[in-house]
Order: structure tokens, then C-alpha cells, then sequence
């Protein structure tokens, strides 16, 4: 069976065009690979090269992270100088300003005095300079006289009749606030101004009558 000579041509014609765009396409694809193979390299090279910056262009400057607001240590502010009130009148020099102990500039720390202060429960408590009985009296102390007990005390104790009663204790050193040291009996002394009990209280001496006249 013989084929007619048109239908074999339009056959052949049909192969060609699909020939034709089979190559067209692969081109065109080709060219599409090679075009992204290129911009692919083009990148890599930007990448590498380091950028140019004009040397008076500004750059941005970066705002700094957040942080956690921290309290500023308050200044410790000076305590106020007191002026006078008092009126001046014209003519006369300025008042200088009053210098309070708070607003004074502090000195070399003060030694801090060693130890307990105590009160006189007592009046007219003698102040020895040995323990005991036998001691010299250096003073009599006043009721509630503040005096500072310095942390020595006899290892023994004594009996002592107050008036009213009788009391056991030791014999305390210490120190008046005139700056004398000696020792007193222990049941003199209390933490508190109080009044001890028990002691009998002075006599005051009696005026004789006056004599009647004959």
C-alpha cells in the first residue's frame, strides 16, 4: 500500500515542526541554566568582594538592647547650715553661719567607750579604792548618778546591813563620770534609775529647844 505523495508531506512537514520546537525548547532551557549558573556565580563573588564604603557616608548607629533599669545610688546630701534669723542692720559685718554637729565634717572616729553604764540606787554610795570595808573612801555617790561599770568584780562576796536588811553581794570596779576609778558595793548599782529598798533612811538631827528665860 502505497502512500499518497501529500499525506507524506504533510507527514514529514509535521516532523519538522515538532523537530523545530523540540530544539527551540531545549535552547531556550539551556539558555535559562546557564543564565541562572551565572547570576548563581555573580552572587557568590559579590559575597566574597568587600563592600566599598564611601568614607563620608554616615552609618546608622545601632540602638542599644533593652536593659533592666538599675536604681542609681542616691547622692547622700549634706545636712543644711543653720543661719541666724535675727534681723541685720545696714552697716554691720554678716552673721557667720551656725555650725550644727550634723553639718560639722567628721573628725577622726571617737574611741567608743568599754563598758555597761549602771546607776547609783543608793545615796551617798562610797566609792573605795580597795574592795571592802577597809578601803579609803574617794567620794559618795549621788542617787541615780550614772557611773560605768568596767567588767571587774570581786571573786568573793560580802555581808552588809543597808538598815533594813541585810544584803549579800560583790564588790564592782567602776568609774564615775568625773573620771574617777575605785570600787562600790555591788547591791548599790542597778540598770534603771530606781531607789533600793531597805536601806534606812538618814536622821536629820533635831534643834535642841531654846532655853527659857528666867
Amino acid at each position: 500500500m502505497k502512500i499518497p505523495r501529500s499525506e507524506s508531506l504533510i507527514f514529514f512537514a509535521f516532523i519538522a515542526c515538532v523537530a523545530l520546537w523540540a530544539i527551540s525548547k531545549c535552547a531556550a532551557q539551556r539558555s535559562d541554566l546557564v543564565r541562572r549558573v551565572r547570576n548563581i556565580e555573580t552572587d557568590e563573588k559579590t559575597a566574597e568582594r568587600p563592600a566599598k564604603h564611601d568614607s563620608t557616608a554616615t552609618v546608622p548607629l545601632q540602638q542599644p538592647e533593652a536593659k533592666t533599669a538599675v536604681a542609681a545610688p542616691q547622692p547622700t546630701v549634706p545636712a543644711p547650715i543653720q543661719y541666724n534669723s535675727a534681723p541685720r542692720q545696714p552697716g554691720s559685718k554678716p552673721d557667720r553661719p551656725t555650725i550644727t554637729a550634723e553639718s560639722a565634717p567628721k573628725s577622726a572616729a571617737s574611741p567608743k567607750k568599754t563598758g555597761t553604764t549602771l546607776y547609783v540606787t543608793i545615796d551617798g554610795l562610797k566609792l573605795r579604792e580597795q574592795p571592802g570595808l577597809k578601803g579609803e573612801t574617794i567620794e559618795q555617790l549621788k542617787l541615780y548618778a550614772p557611773v560605768t561599770f568596767l567588767q571587774q568584780k570581786t571573786e568573793w562576796k560580802q555581808e552588809l546591813s543597808l538598815g533594813l536588811e541585810k544584803v549579800t553581794d560583790h564588790w564592782v570596779k567602776i568609774r564615775t563620770e568625773s573620771g574617777k576609778t575605785g570600787w562600790v558595793f555591788g547591791a548599790g548599782l542597778h540598770f534603771y534609775k530606781m531607789k533600793r529598798g531597805g536601806v534606812e533612811p538618814e536622821k536629820k538631827p533635831t534643834e535642841s529647844a531654846p532655853k527659857k528665860k528666867q
